[in-house]
């Protein structure tokens, strides 16, 4: 079986936005970790003064989330029919992969300007313990969209542009 090359980019090099993305990510990763833990821990001993740790591991969560949402999306990994894509003839391949790249860029868009008018709306309404702005958990997904919009943009650009003949 030969390796899939498509548009999504598998089986190639990460680039250093990638790279930055996965280390947000892992941080992140250990700040909800970290913040669970120490809420279990102080519970379980009864201990006051932390309640603010599951607002941390909330927030810490969502951002972990819509990276690796991203992440997935330039790997190639993200919701993909390969079976599926394996089984076309290569024009019908690519046509499959242009689709899911509008539908993607559709979808993206749609959540960047919802994610706006969420921030625009109640963007500075404090959170319950800390009072940090709610727009911090919104930022998470205005991010994620506005990243996917790149990522489909990106890839309907390689797509449009023309292919050399190989002789």
């Amino acid at each position: 079986m030969q390796a899939d090359q498509s548009s999504a980019g598998a089986w190639r090099r990460a680039g250093w936005p990638e790279r930055a993305l996965e280390a947000l990510g892992i941080a992140l990763f250990l700040v909800t970790l970290s913040a669970t833990l120490a809420g279990v821990f102080v519970r379980y001993f009864h201990w006051q003064g932390m309640e603010w740790s599951f607002e941390i591991a909330g927030l810490s969560f969502v951002w972990v989330t819509f990276i690796g949402c991203v992440l997935a999306e330039i790997r190639g990994e993200n919701v993909r029919f390969v079976g599926l894509l394996l089984m076309l003839r290569e024009g019908r391949r690519r046509w499959l992969d242009g689709l899911g790249t509008l539908v993607l860029l559709g979808v993206a868009a749609w959540l960047t300007a919802s994610a706006w008018a969420v921030i625009q709306r109640s963007g500075h309404v404090p959170s319950p313990v800390l009072r940090w702005p709610s727009g911090m958990m919104s930022a998470a997904l205005l991010s994620a969209a506005a990243m996917l919009v790149l990522i489909a943009l990106l890839r309907l650009a390689r797509m449009l542009k023309p292919r050399r003949a190989t002789s």
